[in-house]
């Protein structure tokens, strides 16, 4: 989709809710499609709030909401606090309450995306959607990796003097237990530069699990 089909989408639920505010689909549709662009995540906030206002006995609307207030907006505080919202009502998953401590203290950090995303693809039945998940579940190994990496790197350089020479210093030394096995089938290079980026993976990296 691109950014007119999006608007248009906005246009549309809008339309749909107004002619039955009770109808849930529209209000999670919004929220799980508007909330993968970023320019579109008020948007989808906007529908799942009215949604959690008319439906506050459905977790998944708090539950989507804390979804797009970290993935898509960086914010894991909000996200946080949309996921204690969700662990509140009965009948939400059991693993709710940690999963937000989590998001709440570790925010930013590729490992507790990484147990929200998992999570969240043991209940998807959708394929597509579940496809979805599984690309953004690569995604966020990789940036792990790659931070990990390069915390190892500058350990490195403050120890040795110099930058190494190649991956496998890194683990010589003691800072890596290995070079982390690429998702997307790939290897992790070490660039001139002293930088570390998979030959595979998109080059752009994940500013939301990145602190600022």
């Amino acid at each position: 989709m691109v950014r007119d089909d999006y608007d248009r989408l906005v246009g549309l639920l809008s339309t749909v809710i107004r002619f039955d505010p009770r109808f849930a689909v529209p209000y999670l549709l919004g929220g799980i499609i508007l909330g993968d662009s970023p320019g579109h995540a008020a948007a989808a906030l906007d529908l799942l709030s009215r949604g959690e206002k008319q439906f506050p006995s459905e977790w998944r609307f708090p539950f989507y909401s804390g979804y797009v207030e970290y993935f898509s907006l960086g914010n894991p505080e909000e996200g946080g606090t949309a996921l204690l919202r969700a662990a509140r009502i009965p009948g939400s998953p059991e693993y709710f309450p940690l999963l937000a401590s989590r998001m709440l203290s570790e925010g930013h950090r590729p490992s507790t995306a990484l147990v929200f995303l998992h999570e969240m693809m043991e209940r998807e039945t959708d394929p597509r959607r579940k496809a979805s998940l599984e690309e953004r579940v690569r995604r966020v190994v990789v940036e792990r990796d790659l931070q990990s990496m390069e915390r190892a790197i500058a350990e490195y350089t403050s120890r040795v003097g110099a930058p190494p020479g190649e991956l496998a210093d890194l683990v010589r030394l003691g800072l890596l237990a290995g070079i982390p096995r690429e998702p997307y089938g790939g290897k992790y290079l070490l660039t001139p530069d002293g930088r570390v980026r998979s030959d595979r993976a998109p080059q752009e990296r994940l500013k939301v699990l990145r602190y600022q």
